[in-house]
């Protein structure tokens, strides 16, 4: 009897170690996938009210299906910042102090900027403005 409970127990160690052994097997396929198809992860520290705006924009972005998840609403995210660039850069315009076409300035002359810190300086008075939100109709 005694035999027959230790053969038990070796046999859901070999039966855990093959599940295990598969487990591995299966996490080391869906990573050589991922680098196949240039799809890179990282970890992304968010503080509650940014976890809150976030499921917010899946929500919104989802109505009315079901919201989507993180992922995808920051990939939709970036898509569409990365489509309006352009039309940003084209509404700054140039620094009204060095004259160079705007976010680029006069960091394009000197790393840092040329000018930063001079109260003129678009990179020391108006940064923020990248931020502001488009009024662009979808």
């Amino acid at each position: 009897m005694k035999l027959f409970t230790f053969y038990n127990v070796f046999r859901l160690m070999t039966t855990n170690d093959k599940k295990r052994e598969q487990a591995r097997k299966r996490a080391q396929r869906l990573r050589d996938n991922r680098k196949t198809n240039g799809v890179t992860s990282f970890p992304l520290p968010l503080n509650n009210m940014e976890i809150e705006r976030l499921n917010e924009i899946c929500k919104f972005f989802s109505y009315p299906n079901t919201a989507c998840d993180n992922t995808e609403a920051l990939q939709l995210m970036i898509h569409r910042i990365h489509g309006e660039m352009e039309q940003i850069k084209q509404s700054l315009g140039t620094c009204q102090h060095c004259g160079e076409s705007l976010p680029e300035g006069c960091a394009k002359l000197k790393a840092g900027g040329l000018f930063k810190g001079d109260a003129r300086c678009w990179h020391t008075m108006n940064r923020v403005r990248l931020s502001q939100p488009s009024n662009k109709r979808i």
